[in-house]
This record gives structure tokens, sequence and C-alpha cells, in this order.
């Protein structure tokens, strides 16, 4: 499955595939263009199948119902709808098209990755372990980027060998996604990834 969002601000591509054999996808990823900003998340459920989904897809409803509220209210919410659940990992970025800012927030194994022009990296590291309604604590970061910042959101069903020179080197985001079309053919785990450019 694909999906393109973007706007004069930011172009976003998200792609996804069950793992091979399975009918539900235990990853989800919800993304929303607004005039001053963009919101994403991904997550992960536990394990694969059925109630990899319910735990995935309850973090996407949640922040598609919630998507004006700041990043660590998103967070904390997602965990409290994941009572009773599998569990899941999950990352959270909002950029702020006005203040050319981004706030991210990770719990779990989910990748992010944004490269600016001049050569600067940002890589924010997740805080260890998953969401699963018990108390858990986070961590939101907010980064300022240059206009023309690429970046990658992954979850761990792809494997992306040299990421970093990807995003820095690739000249669109179409074309990063051509790129990841050869990693996504191997069918062991669910696999959803997020690319955009900054403008």
């Amino acid at each position: 499955m694909l999906e393109l969002d973007f706007n004069q601000h930011i172009q976003a591509i998200a792609y996804q595939i069950p793992k091979k054999g399975n009918d539900f996808n235990g990853d989800s990823f919800y993304m929303k263009v607004m005039d001053d900003y963009f919101i994403c998340v991904v997550a992960d459920g536990l394990g694969s199948g059925e109630y990899a989904y319910y735990s995935s897809n309850a973090i996407r409803q949640e922040v598609k119902n919630n998507y004006d509220k700041e990043v660590d209210v998103l967070i904390d919410s997602c965990n409290q709808v994941l009572k009773d659940k599998r569990g899941a990992t999950l990352s959270i970025l909002k950029v702020n098209f006005l203040q050319k800012t981004f706030t991210y927030s990770s719990v779990g194994n989910i990748q992010f990755v944004l490269s600016c022009p001049s050569g600067r990296f940002i890589y924010p590291l997740p805080v260890l372990g998953y969401l699963s309604g018990k108390p858990q604590k986070y961590r939101c970061e907010t980064f300022s980027y240059e206009k023309g910042s690429k970046f990658i959101l992954h979850t761990d069903g792809i494997a992306i060998p040299g990421i970093k020179s990807l995003v820095s080197s690739a000249s669109s985001v179409e074309e990063i996604s051509n790129h990841l079309e050869d990693y996504t053919k191997t069918g062991k785990d669910d696999l959803t990834y997020i690319v955009g450019q900054l403008f």
C-alpha cells in the first residue's frame, strides 16, 4: 500500500506491506498535512498478525482523532489505549512549518533519521521498551530543520543499509522510495516506512 501527502511545505510517501502469508499487517501509520504543520505516527504491534494489528491500529486511531494535540500528550494517550492489548512500539513526528522545527518521540525499535542540506544529521534515540498501558517514561525532543531536509521513518521490518547516505544523496522522496523497494521483498516481517522532504 502506497500513500502520498503533500502541500507547499512537505512531500511525504508512506508504504507498508504485511508479513508474507498474513492478512493483517501488525504495523499501522497515519499522516496528516495541515497548512502550518504535519503529523505522522508509525506503530508496530508486538508480534504479527491480527492482535498486533489491533494494538497498532488503536494507536493510529488515537492520533487520527487527536492530531491537533502536542506530541507529549499524544504519546501518553496512545499508551492508555493499549491497556488490555498486546502492546506496541511507536514513533510520533510533528513538524511546525512556520517555526521550521519538529518534535519527535519514540518508544521501541522504530528508526528515524533526518538529513539537512548542510550535512547535519538528526537521529534521535528512542526510549527502550514498548507501550502497553503501564506507566512509561517518554522523551520528546524538538529540533530545528533546514529547507530541503529529507527524512525516513521506518519499522524494523525493513533493514536499510547506508540509510544516512541514502537520505542525504537521493534527490527526491520518489527516488528514496524507489531505492527502498528492493528491501521490501523479503516478506519476513510486517514493514512500514514514511519518507519525506521539507520545503
